[in-house]
């Protein structure tokens, strides 16, 4: 059994992939390793503690010194580093650097090229200063699927595995999906560039009467990030497709459960994600997906025929869901294959992978 020391700087926000799936990993290490979880944001929420896991924050240890830490994880046997760009010069990944403890990145798509060219300027000159440094000197990258890796290259580090984020899957029963209209949803951040939506819109407004003779609706939700909602509506608007998508503010919990089992399709139009966990989600009440290669999950719903899929572009993205009307009688099909996909993503399967790996990179680091 290793000692494992997770690092992370999250602020606990609903709408964040990463703060599900880092806390879900966690618990499901803990099962079968001996696991603490050092969360440096002052943000931490109390669910987290709440729900059992192994977690200390910088209010418990504001020198934030990794040998303020309780043994063993003064000395861990490897650190799993989530994220890049949130860690700031942080003292306890230097010494642990300093330490030669071994230590693995998870970047959660940071590092493809398409990460690197939001806020270019900042992470040219932050990869100048810091960031290139830190990744170099991992022992591996994690990716957490095959296509995020080709888009990161190996530039940034030589040493690299693939492994996805998991999920817990819910209880559930076969959907019923009406003959005469479709119910599609959008469940993210409302970001026009990386998760796609300008794009997406173009794509309806080129198939508009298609749509509408489908009765088909679009039902956005989610935060109002960097004040895009308004550019939405607004380009929703000129495009007139008013009585096609609504965009309401974000969803969770129980009623955001009620909502993916009463939908008929889950939409994610992504121009790049590292795995994203609200498909995996999607996939896991069994609605078939439209999903882009940006989303890094293409192959894997082609191979399971679990959905429709589509390059980057707003043409192909209306073949997608053009094709899609045409296909109702494929529904509930490809609502079953999307259940069996999801079902490749079971946490503890992960756990187990994640041991083998972490325990052969302490073997070749000692």
């Amino acid at each position: 059994m290793s000692n494992i020391l997770f690092i992370s700087n999250l602020g606990g926000q609903n709408y964040a992939g990463p703060n599900y799936s880092v806390p879900a990993q966690v618990a499901a290490q803990a099962k079968i390793d001996n696991v603490l979880w050092f969360n440096t944001n002052n943000k931490t929420p109390l669910r987290w503690k709440e729900q059992g896991l192994p977690i200390l924050t910088s209010k418990e240890i504001p020198s934030k010194r990794l040998a303020d830490l309780p043994n063993p994880f003064n000395h861990p046997d490897i650190v799993i580093v989530e994220e890049v760009y949130t860690h700031r010069f942080c003292r306890m990944i230097k010494e642990v650097q300093k330490a030669q403890i071994p230590y693995i990145i998870i970047p959660r798509s940071q590092l493809t090229k398409q990460g690197q060219k939001r806020k270019f300027f900042k992470k040219w000159l932050g990869n100048l200063i810091y960031y290139k440094q830190l990744v170099a000197k991992a022992a591996a990258i994690q990716y957490l699927t095959e296509q995020e890796k080709q888009n990161s290259s190996d530039k940034w580090n030589k040493n690299s595995f693939v492994l996805p984020n998991g999920i817990d899957l819910p209880d559930y029963s076969a959907k019923n999906f009406l003959s005469n209209a479709v119910h599609a949803v959008y469940i993210g951040r409302l970001e026009k560039y990386q998760k796609g939506l300008d794009i997406l819109f173009n794509a309806c407004f080129l198939i508009q009467q298609d749509l509408r003779k489908a009765h088909f609706k679009l039902d956005i939700f989610g935060p109002n990030n960097c004040n895009f909602k308004e550019d939405l509506l607004s380009l929703r608007d000129q495009y007139k497709l008013t009585d096609i998508i609504s965009i309401s503010d974000p969803i969770f919990g129980k009623e955001k459960i009620e909502l993916l089992k009463k939908a008929d399709i889950f939409i994610m139009p992504s121009r790049f994600e590292g795995h994203p966990m609200g498909l995996i989600e999607a996939l896991a009440y069994g609605l078939p997906c439209v999903a882009t290669t940006g989303t890094n999950m293409r192959s894997e719903i082609d191979k399971f025929n679990a959905g429709w899929t589509a390059d980057n572009t707003a043409k192909s993205i209306a073949y997608a869901l053009k094709k899609m009307i045409e296909e109702r009688s494929q529904f509930a099909q490809k609502s079953a294959n999307a259940r069996t996909l999801a079902a490749q993503y079971n946490w503890d399967k992960i756990a187990q992978d994640s041991r083998k790996i972490y325990e052969d990179l302490i073997r070749r680091n000692r």
